[in-house]
């Protein structure tokens, strides 16, 4: 199998995992629907901006899911204590944890700069790093090179598809207290 085949097939498996296996549903579902939510939001309302707090609790998502994942690995996969703990599962479960407390404390002690610490705590690439995760451990997917490429090839296509809506989102109607009141002046 080529490697642009091999690719294929595990972008597939990524963004099919979630139906594949329903136990992880109820994890990778709220992450989901965080993601879509929030995404849009943010493109509706384009003066926003992400904050510290909402870095800091984006990486506090990646502390639970690792969480979930160490349950995965340590109830449902065969083997000994060892063979779990030398799994692929495990691995990617520690990864998750590390990189959650990683974050979590650089956004906690503004340890990093604001664009930095804004960007890779954001929804899109946390959510879509934990559900990646969550597809791999579930379902026993390999830790490869198409893997990984296909992990980023899965967090540029959403960031283009959200970028598309905000294009085609219509130019929200600015509510305008101040003009409101003068017409309401005027009609008196």
């Amino acid at each position: 199998m080529t490697f642009f085949t091999n690719l294929l097939y595990r972008f597939a498996q990524l963004i099919g995992g979630a139906f594949e296996n329903p136990k992880m549903l109820w994890i990778a579902m709220p992450l989901i629907i965080t993601l879509i939510v929030v995404e849009l939001y943010f493109k509706k309302y384009k003066d926003e901006e992400i904050g510290w707090n909402t870095a800091l609790t984006n990486a506090l998502v990646l502390f639970f899911v690792a969480l979930n994942l160490f349950q995965v690995v340590f109830t449902y996969y065969q083997g000994t204590f060892w063979n779990r703990l030398f799994s692929t599962g495990f691995f990617i479960s520690l990864i998750i944890l590390i990189m959650g407390v990683v974050l979590f404390l650089a956004d906690f002690f503004h340890k990093i700069p604001k664009k930095v610490a804004f960007l890779i705590s954001s929804h899109l690439f946390i959510n879509t790093t934990a559900y990646v995760a969550i597809v791999i451990v579930y379902n026993g997917i390999p830790l490869d090179l198409a893997t990984i490429v296909a992990w980023i090839i899965l967090v540029v296509l959403l960031k283009a598809i959200f970028l598309l809506v905000r294009l085609l989102e219509p130019k929200s109607m600015k509510f305008d207290l101040h003009s409101l009141k003068s017409k309401s002046n005027l009609k008196k």
